[in-house]
């Protein structure tokens, strides 16, 4: 399977202001001069040598979108404003000529995680999109969010055959190609859910927007058993450690929580995900350095390898 970060921000898109662009490209320059570094052809490869995508680019300011893909079909999870540019790349495909079909499965509705629908090329052509979800009104929600008071157009506007699909935590659902996914209830207010995905032996685990106290019991909501030795969970690491204490039932979890609880499930590879809009990249990038300590600290030999989500990447399974 090959999972691809399309958007990574929680609540709110985020884009770099202006003096933050400015102070990257100024950061990079002074250091281009300061190795003596004259030919341009050399530059890029020293900077991509020197400095992560944190520091010499960016986490990225769209929220959450994730494409699974495998042989034969795609599952996309999470419809925020990342999910536009995704819709873009579809539109070279099938999906341009009104020949796709495709699968989106929603975590739940909170705008960050569906206002990038209605920009979602592949929906104004006569495509067949499959929406799942847990919740009993999923096509009432989506409706709501392009009525009149807050959208110019309504979905009746789309062009595709769409079809709503309602699932039930602990029940797999099959996709086309062999793939299947498995619906997870997470703590989150108004109702959150996580899903494994598995094909011919890979899997993955997305839980965002679920809140894991540090002093919750080990397997609090079943999450360690629903973690188990999976190849990737994408987690939801909004908060340090700290400020999920302040922000106690807001929802979100810290990256500290995560390595606890993916070391104890066997976990391969986790993701720091759904990032603070508030949050420079430095700062994320500071998370990350943190967790890894902790990481080594704690859980010495756990063999966890962690990275942050960053827009545009993928990881293949």
């Amino acid at each position: 399977m090959r999972v691809k970060f399309w958007g990574v921000r929680g609540s709110i898109p985020t884009p770099l202001r202006p003096s933050e662009v400015e102070g990257k490209v100024i950061a990079m320059a002074e250091d281009v001069v300061r190795a003596g570094i004259t030919d341009a052809d050399e530059v890029a490869g020293y900077l991509r040598r020197r400095h992560s995508m944190l520091q010499r680019g960016t986490a990225g300011g769209n929220t959450t979108c994730v494409s699974v893909e495998w042989p034969g079909s795609m599952l996309i999870i999470d419809a925020g404003s990342g999910i536009r540019v995704l819709g873009e790349q579809l539109m070279e495909g099938p999906c341009g000529r009104g020949e796709g079909e495709l699968h989106i499965v929603l975590s739940h509705t909170h705008w960050d995680h569906i206002q990038g629908l209605p920009f979602f090329a592949p929906l104004f052509q006569r495509n067949t999109v499959h929406i799942y979800g847990c919740h009993d009104n999923l096509e009432q929600r989506l409706r709501y969010q392009q009525q009149p008071d807050h959208f110019p157009i309504s979905m009746d506007a789309f062009l595709a055959r769409l079809e709503f699909h309602r699932c039930a935590p602990g029940e797999p659902v099959g996709l086309p190609g062999g793939a299947r996914f498995i619906p997870h209830r997470l703590d989150h207010p108004g109702d959150s859910y996580g899903y494994r995905v598995e094909h011919d032996g890979s899997s993955l685990v997305f839980a965002s927007d679920s809140e894991h106290k540090p002093n919750d019991p080990e397997n609090h909501h079943g999450i360690i058993d629903f973690f188990r030795d999976a190849d990737l969970v994408v987690f939801d690491s909004q908060y340090t450690l700290e400020e999920s204490i302040i922000k106690e039932d807001w929802g979100h979890s810290s990256a500290i929580v995560g390595v606890d609880l993916a070391a104890h499930a066997g976990v391969k590879r986790l993701a720091l995900f759904h990032h603070e809009p508030s949050y420079p990249d430095s700062f994320i990038h500071n998370l990350l350095m943190k967790a890894q300590t902790y990481r080594d600290v704690n859980h010495n030999g756990c063999g966890l390898e962690l990275f942050v989500a960053v827009e545009g990447i993928d990881v293949t399974l």
